[in-house]
């Protein structure tokens, strides 16, 4: 029998990268593997949703009115392919390119750890420099978004703490306990959702090796750059691609309790007195 994996996407604006994350996937050859794609265009005015309808016809472009942005365009993917009830679900960012043969190693890693209850992490890397970008994660101490980067083993599977969403393979009993995404503005769905399949006792595996080239987010475009006037710094702290105060305690409480009384205001007062 097939297996068959919903992939979840979301994108605003970068058509070229899009369909060329759209290139690489369907470039995968898995044998008896059913793949169907469920694509948020999140209110793109370059064409990216009519370039994906003409070239990947296949591919079912949800229209978004340009307010969802990651989060909440992942959610409204996960929505529309509930009704597949697939084997698994993929989270694939559009600015992450496999390499040849990645589902087939995330599904391995899967299937040699005997779990059928699991969340599968693939990791990235630059093209360019081949530096290690996004993947799986380990908590640094008590508070949930201290963490590092776990290098991946060439040939094993790791344990991981969290993740980083940009190659993310669930499981259908994983997600039967889990359920879709919570709704954030913009980041922390990733962290968060890891860190539930933590509480939850369901294994976070790193797969083996680099599995998809992804570029680093810009430091100098973040509010931790305290290169940047403190003022613009605040304002995108506070933004939705920030650390929107809301979403921010809604996260921590969940994720820390009482201890969220102490770590919410730390990165307003720090870039207010400009650390």
């Amino acid at each position: 029998m097939n297996t068959t994996v919903a992939v979840l996407m979301t994108c605003h604006n970068r058509k070229e990268g899009t369909l060329k994350c759209l290139g690489h996937l369907f470039a995968q050859v898995v044998p008896e593997l059913a793949v169907a794609v469920y694509l948020v265009d999140d209110g793109s005015t370059d064409g990216t949703g009519d370039a994906i309808r003409k070239m990947y016809p296949e591919v079912t472009v949800i229209t978004g009115d340009g307010t969802l942005f990651w989060c909440g365009g992942m959610r409204l993917a996960w929505q529309h392919a509930l009704a597949m009830a697939p084997d698994c679900y993929l989270w694939l960012n559009d600015d992450t390119f496999l390499h040849p043969g990645s589902l087939q190693t995330l599904l391995r890693a899967k299937e040699s750890e005997l779990q059928q209850q699991c969340v599968v992490v693939g990791s990235c890397c630059d093209a360019g420099t081949g530096t290690h970008t996004y993947g799986g994660q380990a908590l640094l101490g008590r508070h949930p978004a201290r963490v590092s980067l776990i290098r991946p083993d060439p040939v094993l599977t790791k344990m991981c703490d969290t993740f980083n969403g940009n190659l993310i393979l669930i499981t259908k009993a994983a997600f039967q306990m889990l359920g879709i995404i919570r709704s954030f503005s913009h980041a922390t769905g990733d962290t968060d959702y890891g860190l539930h399949a933590r509480r939850q006792r369901i294994p976070v595996l790193l797969a083996p090796g680099f599995l998809a080239e992804c570029a680093a987010n810009p430091v100098a475009q973040s509010w931790s750059n305290c290169e940047l006037p403190r003022m613009q710094r605040f304002r995108m702290l506070i933004g939705r691609k920030g650390l929107p105060p809301g979403d921010w305690w809604r996260f921590l409480w969940t994720n820390a309790g009482i201890r969220a009384l102490v770590y919410w205001p730390i990165p307003y007062l720090r870039v207010l007195v400009g650390l």
